[in-house]
């Protein structure tokens, strides 16, 4: 016969101190519900815990503490018999100087031991009615003392679930908790205030008006909405000290740490602006009981002005040039906690936000025209998608066109470039004799077996992902004018076939990011495509893509997904929508169908089409270029000269720039003469964008340098239009031959 568990447990492995704190892991593993059942070893077993809790070896205490722990998670009936007892013992090892290890599991005991006894009237009253209290002020002189950064955040996310579940016995420490608080929002200098004792101190912040009760809660909740505010308008004013700005109505000095050193007062509030803003997010996202007035117009008066800040202005007088160059590297800083306030107040008051989006959808799309940096771009655009997706569509196509052309820059990396299109093209589109030609002329870049990553960082591949879903957001209800839709189309199909075609190691490090863009991608050009049966019903292949994508996070909702895009495909007929979308006949899928204001929208963003770099490889191919014969002296004409038919080359989709005169093709019939060879159309160089992302007119192009290289487009060109593009023959009207 078998001998219980339990009896082996202690006669082997808990035999001794060391032996238990040595096969600790083993035992934990082995206890279950079954075992800790009522049995004549149960008695024996609750003692040796006690005893390993009463040692004089601070492993087996330990030890002793993650049994009991194991214990009273599994067997209810050892919790209501011994629960109180190990509490205490619990509790007094907090008030000494222990090992990091024992006190975190003894506050975790005692944080699951009083969590479970709100459900037991009997424990609640026995166990945490006189052990709450003096739990919190242990963990209250933890979070003082301690030096260790996770023991302090331990006990501060346990003191938040104290002041939930207790309120009223956490109202006599609740000014002490606040001074807590207090002392880790307001920030440090030169150091900044760590990331995990941040958010917890806001966390904790954030609950503490439950102490006031159900009548007092709201009036405390906006107490310390006000003074959070306060402290973060006194915080902003402190990083404007050299530009020019208003005042504010009722200064108040800030009780935190103050610095007479402006190098680090400028460290200190951008600090303090940082911890507030954190703050005010966790007051926003808390629950109160009873309905309370968010100041809406007060936080948004604050974010317009963070969005405001630039580094052109510059206050009139003697300014530090030390703490000018301070406060201009930190304005992308202001503009970030911004756009975190923003984020946090969409989500929490929703559509009550929607008079001020228009003002803050220019204002953001303006920070995107100037090509910010990575982190910044994330955030603006984690910004637009959280406004536009929690409040009413608003008018203004104006905002909204120059919106989707400064997303759509986010996404122009994963498009190819005008030389990757150059050697795809060459390889498959000129002939025999071209492609030994160029091969002649081939230099180092034959060598190049490998190709630049598109994401190079972690923060590049998130720009793509918030790029496409604030993209689609603003595509489902904002205004746009139709070439700009039609646009956004193209781009998003031919993201859909360049992705289709790329590998995952050259998008990014991350081999799942190229999974995640290419089913967003694919859900976007779905969605674009859902709008009249006829343009349904061309729509196979989108549907098809859509349900074929790599990695395995996305298996389980593709799977789901299915039918109902088989259903959809199949009945496309139902309710109409609301939105209007624009039928397939108005997309300009082919070159010749593309109007001038599509055109100009398209060399705004440095866009070109497979065509063009057709073009430009032709005309401006050196090795292209046939030699020029020796001039032969030519007879004098008795008679008058039929003007000779001249070679006009297509017209280009970029703009044109000046060849060397070598490149011209010259024929033996025209003359020597200036005039007529001025009349040769020069060879047309992809489209050069400016130095601004999005210029206000194409004029201001044409006077720039070149920057970037165009991305392509792939179109669908007609077979008619190639046969009118070859060039006509030449036909010497001066030749005597019959021939």
């Amino acid at each position: 016969m078998a001998s219980h568990p339990l009896k082996s447990l202690l006669q082997l492995q808990l035999a001794s101190d060391s032996s238990s704190v040595l096969h600790l892991s083993s035992v934990l593993s082995t206890l279950s519900e079954d075992i800790l059942s009522p049995s004549p070893h149960l008695q024996k077993w609750t003692s040796r815990v006690t005893a390993l809790i009463h040692s004089k070896d601070a492993g087996a205490r330990w030890a002793g503490i993650c049994i009991a722990y194991r214990t009273l998670s599994l067997s209810k009936s050892t919790m209501s018999e011994f629960a109180q007892s190990w509490a205490g013992l619990a509790l007094s090892i907090l008030t000494k100087p222990e090992p990091l290890p024992l006190l975190k599991a003894s506050i975790r005991y005692l944080r699951h031991v009083l969590s479970a006894a709100t459900d037991v009237p009997e424990l609640q009253r026995q166990l945490a009615t006189p052990t709450v209290p003096k739990f919190s002020q242990a963990l209250v002189s933890i979070v003082e003392r301690a030096a260790d950064y996770e023991l302090k955040a331990l006990a501060m996310d346990t003191l938040k679930d104290m002041v939930v579940l207790y309120p009223s016995l956490n109202r006599a420490l609740s000014s002490s908790i606040t001074n807590v608080c207090h002392q880790i929002l307001n920030g440090s200098a030169p150091q900044c205030t760590n990331k995990l004792l941040l958010y917890k101190a806001a966390s904790l912040y954030a609950v503490l008006h439950y102490t006031g009760g159900k009548v007092g809660a709201a009036n405390l909740w906006k107490k310390s909405v006000d003074e959070t505010l306060q402290c973060l308008w006194t915080a902003s004013m402190g990083l404007r000290t050299t530009f020019p700005g208003k005042a504010l109505n009722n200064p108040s000095p800030s009780n935190g740490l103050t610095c007479d050193d402006p190098v680090l007062a400028v460290a200190l509030n951008l600090d303090r602006l940082q911890c507030c803003a954190t703050a005010l997010c966790s007051l926003l996202r808390t629950t109160v009981q009873r309905p309370v007035h968010v100041p809406i117009g007060r936080i948004m008066e604050l974010c317009l002005f963070l969005l405001a800040c630039t580094a052109e202005e510059e206050k009139e007088g003697h300014v530090d040039a030390t703490v000018r160059a301070l406060e201009l590297a930190i304005v992308p800083e202001l503009q970030s906690s911004a756009c975190d306030l923003l984020c946090c107040l969409a989500k929490t008051v929703q559509h009550r936000l929607t008079p001020y989006v228009s003002r803050l959808v220019v204002m953001i799309t303006y920070h995107l025209e100037q090509n910010p940096l990575p982190e910044r771009r994330c955030s603006l655009l984690q910004c637009i998608q959280a406004l536009l997706s929690n409040s009413f569509p608003t008018g203004g196509e104006l905002s909204s066109t120059r919106l989707v052309k400064g997303v759509m820059l986010s996404l122009m990396p994963l498009l190819s470039t005008q030389s990757d299109a150059h050697t795809g093209e060459m390889s498959s589109g000129q002939s025999k004799k071209g492609r030994k030609r160029r091969r002649d002329y081939e230099g180092d870049e034959v060598f190049k077996l490998s190709k630049d990553v598109i994401c190079s960082s972690i923060a590049e591949g998130k720009v793509i992902l918030c790029a496409l879903d604030a993209l689609q957001v603003t595509m489902r209800g904002a205004e746009l004018q139709s070439a700009i839709r039609s646009l956004a189309c193209r781009v998003m199909l031919s993201l859909s076939l360049s992705l289709t075609a790329m590998s995952c190691s050259s998008l990014s490090q991350d081999v799942h990011l190229h999974s995640l863009v290419l089913a967003k991608v694919n859900g976007m050009c779905l969605e674009l495509a859902r709008g009249t049966t006829s343009a349904m019903s061309r729509s196979l292949g989108l549907v098809l893509r859509s349900t074929v994508t790599e990695g395995s996070e996305h298996t389980m909702q593709i799977k789901l997904q299915v039918q109902q895009e088989a259903d959809l495909l199949l009945h496309p007929r139902g309710p109409p929508l609301v939105r209007p979308l624009p039928h397939v006949e108005a997309l300009s899928l082919f070159r010749a169908e593309e109007n001038n204001e599509e055109l100009a929208a398209r060399k705004s963003l440095a866009l070109a089409t497979t065509y063009d770099a057709n073009i430009m490889d032709v005309v401006a191919d050196p090795n292209a270029v046939t030699p020029t014969p020796e001039p032969t002296p030519q007879p004098v004409p008795t008679h008058l000269p039929i003007p000779t038919p001249k070679i006009t080359a297509p017209e280009p989709i970029s703009i044109s720039s000046p060849v060397p005169t070598s490149q011209k093709m010259t024929s033996s019939t025209t003359t020597a003469s200036t005039k007529d060879s001025a009349d040769i159309p020069s060879a047309i160089s992809g489209q050069q964008p400016t130095k601004s992302l999005l210029p206000p007119s194409s004029t201001q192009m044409e006077l720039t340098p070149p920057t970037v290289e165009p991305r392509i487009i792939p179109v669908m060109v007609n077979h008619d239009d190639e046969e009118e593009e070859e060039g006509m023959p030449i036909i010497d009207m001066e030749s005597d031959s019959d021939g």
